[in-house]
């Protein structure tokens, strides 16, 4: 049995008359009426009777196959679409990861915002992890796309490009001695005292620091926090100073303060990393709306520019 035949005994049973619903159907009565006779044989049970007025009705068998076969039509018609939607990206999981400083700049957000708005069957599932855990889960497959730090180079099999960047600052606390400084040189940060990221999550940041300092000099690090929100908890507690994306300080105790470092500025980049030859239509779809909204942010920019 095929869902055809199902088809074929819905609309007989819907017109209860075989010309009408061959008619329905496109094809020819006699065909329709063998395909019913060979349904029947099928299953070994009488669907409908007819009359010798040509009277059809549909049997107690037919009526409850009726309602079963409507059902099964309407899964196999609900399977058959969500393979075609599949296939197109316009449904599925997607797992992105991302580091704070793409929450901070709006990127999580607005990606949620828009896809969703493409794609209402895709669901964006978000998970806060530094780069290098990024990395390592997009490589075993448990994270699809990452917002990361951008890197000098990534692993083999993935690929990655920039969406962002943010200026580089000082963070301090307002009563240590270089917050009432608007403009800081290298060779004064070189004396002082930095937090950092733990070493394990440092992967992208370290050049937060060696970026503002002399050539050659070496920071002096007091002490080491898991993330970005503990490095900023410890700048408030007067631990120690740090150098941030200025978007981060939406995340700062309102004691610490940002100031500006001199010279030319320095810039933090955030980059969109993902495997190079991704399976997932949706992941691609989603990839390719990112790549589209940074394009037409470029644009917006340029104009106001």
């Amino acid at each position: 049995m095929e869902v055809r035949h199902l088809r074929y005994f819905t609309a007989v049973a819907s017109e209860l008359h075989f010309a009408r619903a061959a008619e329905r159907l496109n094809i020819a009565a006699p065909t329709l009426s063998h395909q019913i006779k060979w349904l029947e044989s099928y299953l070994g049970v009488t669907l409908f009777t007819r009359s010798t007025k040509k009277k059809v009705e549909l049997t107690f068998a037919g009526q409850q196959f009726q309602k079963r076969a409507l059902a099964l039509i309407e899964s196999f018609d609900q399977a058959e679409r969500f393979a075609r939607e599949a296939a197109r990206g316009e449904v599925g999981d997607v797992k992105v990861g991302y580091v704070l400083i793409a929450a901070a700049a709006g990127h999580i957000k607005n990606m949620i915002e828009f896809s969703h708005a493409a794609m209402p069957s895709v669901l964006v599932n978000v998970h806060r992890m530094e780069t290098l855990r990024q990395i390592k889960a997009i490589n075993s497959g448990s994270l699809d796309i990452g917002f990361v730090r951008s890197l000098d180079s990534y692993p083999a099999g993935m690929t990655a490009f920039d969406v962002d960047r943010q200026r580089f600052v000082l963070a301090v606390h307002r009563d240590h001695p270089l917050a009432t400084q608007k403009s800081i040189t290298s060779a004064v940060l070189a004396k002082q005292r930095f937090v950092a990221y733990e070493l394990d999550a440092e992967m992208g940041f370290w050049r937060n620091i060696a970026a503002v300092l002399p050539p050659g000099a070496i920071p002096q690090i007091v002490r080491r926090a898991p993330d970005a929100i503990s490095l900023l908890t410890l700048v408030s507690a007067k631990v120690g100073i740090s150098v941030i994306p200025e978007s981060l300080k939406a995340f700062a105790d309102p004691s610490v303060v940002l100031r500006n470092i001199a010279g030319p500025p320095k810039y933090s980049n955030i980059a969109l990393v993902h495997r190079a030859n991704e399976p997932s239509p949706a992941v691609r779809a989603v990839i390719r709306l990112i790549r589209k909204e940074i394009s037409a942010s470029d644009t917006r920019t340029r104009i106001s520019s």
